[in-house]
Parts: structure tokens; sequence; C-alpha cells
């Protein structure tokens, strides 16, 4: 014998109650989807700062195995009055780079004779998060967000100058950037913090009137300006360089 179903057991959902699971899962997503974002951000900023690091630590062993040899072709890349270069890892714009600390040289004058690889990065398929191309003279090195990183060389025992600081880092020959998720050519500079608030408060310490709100604002993003300018000629001079 059949039981008769009741109507009430068959109600669906109202329009009502659609809105607001609806509405639910909205603020739910809206929540979270920062987050996972972040989360992704962080990932790539740190697969690009150990490719940073890859680069710095094949240029110091390679150095180190051939008697003081920049894996660099001098006749591509000319130092500036700090005796620096600045190289960029697209192709044909790193002097041989990439190439000489991959063993993929392909020109008669070797400088990694025995083709040893200083660095094993990530073989992309695209230009984009990893080394792409064939051949030495055509390779490049991306980050995860598509653009090359940036390079400083010197021979100097005391080390480089950090293009954002200004300061020489002691007996580092090798300091590599990359531009981070902005990718505008602006990166965070290692500022002190406190020289824009010794700024603003230079008249307190000189004696003079304590300046008001609004004029130390004025100051600190003079200054602010300032240390953008500074990086902004250095990073740009580079990407100049590289479409050239």
């Amino acid at each position: 014998m059949k039981t008769a179903t009741s109507p009430q057991h068959m109600r669906g959902f109202t329009l009502l109650e659609l809105i607001v699971v609806i509405a639910i899962l909205g603020t739910l997503m809206g929540i979270s989807y920062p987050a996972i974002i972040g989360v992704q951000e962080n990932a790539r900023i740190a697969a690009s700062s150990k490719v940073c690091a890859d680069v710095v630590a094949g240029v110091s062993n390679f150095k180190q195995d051939h008697n003081g040899i920049m894996p660099y072709y001098s006749t591509k890349a000319k130092p500036d009055k700090n005796d620096q270069i600045y190289l960029t890892t697209l192709p044909g714009k790193d002097a041989g780079l990439l190439s000489i600390l991959t063993g993929y040289e392909d020109t008669n004058m070797k400088l990694n004779i025995n083709n040893e690889p200083y660095m094993k990065p990530t073989r992309a398929e695209s230009p984009r998060d990893g080394l792409f191309g064939e051949s030495g003279s055509k390779l490049g090195l991306y980050d995860p967000w598509g653009k090359p990183y940036y390079v400083v060389m010197c021979e100097m025992t005391e080390g480089c100058i950090d293009p954002f600081t200004n300061r020489r880092i002691g007996r580092e020959n090798c300091l590599v950037y990359g531009l981070g998720p902005d990718s505008d050519g602006i990166a965070d500079a290692h500022s002190d913090k406190r020289r824009t608030s010794a700024s603003a408060s230079s008249g307190k310490k000189s004696g003079k009137k304590k300046m008001s709100k609004a004029e130390a604002k004025r100051v600190r993003q003079e200054a602010q300006d300032a240390l953008n300018d500074a990086i902004m000629d250095n990073i740009y001079s580079w990407k100049k360089a590289a479409k050239k």
C-alpha cells in the first residue's frame, strides 16, 4: 500500500532562502579570496628570491673555480665609472651570463670550458617563471610575473654598490634583483626610516620652531620622492639598456 506524500515534504527553497545562501557564499569567497591571493604572491616572491640567490651563488662559485674570472663576456658589457656592469636576464642582454652559468655556451671562446652547470634553473615553456630558450645566445631568465632579473657585477674586492641605497655591499661581487609583483621598475628600497623622521624633527633639534604636521608631512614626502627618483634612475637605466 502506497503512502501519500505530503506536499510539505516536497517543498523546495524559496527565492529568499536562495538569496541568503548565495549571499553567504559570496561573503565567504570575499573573505577567503584575498588570503589565497596573498599566499600565492608570497610564494612567487619567495621563488623569485631563491632564483636571485642561485644566480649570486653561481657567479661566486664560477669566479672561485676560474681564478677570479667573472662569468660574462667583457666585449659585450662595459663598466661604468664605479667599475660596475648592469645586466638584465633578457636574451642577448646578459653578456653571456646565463649561457656560461648553465653550460649552454655556443661560442668558440668558452669561459666555462667543461660546460659545468653552476646554476640549474627551472626550464619554462614560455618566457615566464624560469629559463626559456634553446641556444646559449637566446637564453632568458624570467621571474614568476614574466619579467627579467637585474644583475650588478663588479670585480672590486670591497664589493658592489647597491643601487637602491648607494652603499657598498662588503665582498659581494654580484647583486641580483627582481622587480616583484608590481613589475613597474620600483622595488622596495632598504631605506632607513629614521632618515625621514629625523628630517621631520630637525626643527626641534636645531632649536627652531617645531614644524607643523603639514610641514613635517611635506618634508617626509620630499625625502621619499628623492629616494624613489634614485631608485627609478637605476632601474630604468637597466630597462633602457635592455631595449637597445
